[in-house]
């Protein structure tokens, strides 16, 4: 793979050159610091930019479009990455060398950043009828994360934590809020992004990368220049034990511990730390955890931990009866000390490590997974993939061990079931 970048007076371009697929991938990335008061409109705004604009004005047209440039796709994805907020627009599309029109990348590269120019917005509104479905779509997916214990579990006991900690924050936002938007609040929004948010696009594919920048450079019109840098972790404070209860509508009952993490390396939160969640928690079957609390002592439905890197947190979340989370959180405080101790084998880290470098392979086989390891390789210097894998095999049980000592327990949340539910 040849990797090569384009730089211009307000956004870079980052292309990837490969014969290794019949199809090219390109991810146009907006990104912006979290701010509470805008994730739910960004989340709005990459539907509704992806399903219409003002010269494709319905989804209808655009996925008739779509199927003209051979069944390319075109959608957006919103994400909350530590501090920042990525809103990108994502184009597949087969590679030209298989099609006999001539205009075919030119045509295909024009599309998104006609939508991206030129949404579907008269006198500072969006479309209302485009406005609706993109509400109604969020507010069922608002109220399906009300009904899922996992999610409204996680969601409070992020709420717990200490200061103002954008770690708190859920990008959907409530129903009430969602209320409150307005197709010109939208029409607002997209001013802000388009006129403040700093731009990459990454593209990989077998393509004359020169003649993509090019062609780029000429349908984009980005008006931002880059004057600030945009911070990715998030500092949570680590503060005493602090134990949470609250009664709940489910019938089961969750248990969510929160760890922070200090002073990690950069090793350590590319690779090291990675490896301890997977053998405390994140590898499935054979972890310290589901070996401790389900296998040996039927405890738990399920249990798992959760690396969640840009804000040095650890989470680990457990189903269970009510009546067995004193037990519970004293198997977890066992295994977290079993991991501080160094009470794994080299059998168990090998095996880890086969499973990391099958899961980066995979992710070598796949046009969008190379892109997404290339795009935090820009945004956090993370290792590309072939240098991930050499780092991998050189990991030891003594920088394992490192990190589990730099774990501390910050909050436990016990969402408790009405266990009496059931029974009516």
């Amino acid at each position: 793979m040849e990797y090569k970048k384009y730089e211009y007076p307000s956004f870079n371009i980052y292309t990837v050159k490969t014969n290794r697929f019949k199809t090219c991938h390109m991810e146009i990335i907006f990104k912006d610091e979290v701010k509470k008061d805008n994730m739910m409109t960004k989340v709005m705004l990459s539907d509704i930019m992806t399903d219409c604009s003002a010269i494709y004005p319905s989804r209808k047209e655009v996925v008739k479009k779509l199927e003209e440039l051979y069944q390319a796709s075109f959608y957006g994805v919103t994400n909350k990455v530590g501090d920042t907020f990525l809103t990108s627009f994502v184009l597949s599309f087969l590679n030209p060398s298989y099609v006999k029109d001539k205009t075919y990348l030119t045509e295909v590269l024009k599309l998104p950043f006609e939508m991206i120019m030129h949404p579907f917005i008269n006198a500072d509104e969006f479309d209302i009828k485009n406005f609706n479905i993109v509400k109604n779509r969020m507010h069922d997916e608002i109220l399906a994360i009300n009904e899922d214990i996992s999610r409204v579990s996680v969601k409070k006991t992020l709420e717990k934590l200490e200061g103002n900690t954008s770690s708190k924050l859920n990008i959907l936002g409530s129903i009430e809020e969602l209320e409150e938007m307005s197709p010109k609040k939208l029409s607002e929004a997209y001013t802000e992004l388009i006129n403040t948010n700093l731009c990459d696009i990454f593209i990989i594919g077998n393509l004359d990368m020169d003649k993509v920048a090019n062609l780029i450079y000429k349908y984009f019109k980005n008006p931002v220049i880059k004057t600030k840098e945009i911070n990715l972790y998030i500092e949570n404070k680590t503060t005493k034990l602090k134990k949470y209860k609250e009664a709940s509508k489910f019938l089961e009952t969750n248990l969510v511990n929160i760890y922070n993490i200090e002073n990690l390396t950069s090793k350590e939160k590319t690779v090291t730390f990675y490896f301890y969640n997977y053998l405390l928690g994140g590898g499935g079957l054979n972890t310290k955890l589901y070996q401790l609390l389900r296998e040996k002592n039927s405890l738990c439905y399920g249990i798992k931990s959760m690396y969640l890197k840009y804000d040095n947190l650890l989470m680990i979340e457990t189903s269970i009866n009510k009546k067995d989370a004193k037990k519970a959180n004293r198997l977890i405080s066992e295994a977290m000390k079993e991991m501080s101790e160094g009470k794994f084998t080299e059998e168990e880290i090998n095996s880890a490590k086969e499973s990391f470098i099958f899961s980066l392979n995979l992710a070598l086989d796949n046009p969008a997974g190379i892109i997404n390891n290339y795009v935090f390789h820009i945004l956090d210097d993370l290792p590309l993939i072939e240098d991930r894998i050499k780092l991998i095999k050189d990991i030891t049980k003594e920088e394992i061990i490192k990190v589990a000592k730099k774990v501390k327990p910050i909050i436990e949340f016990i969402l408790e079931g009405d266990e009496t539910n059931g029974n009516n």
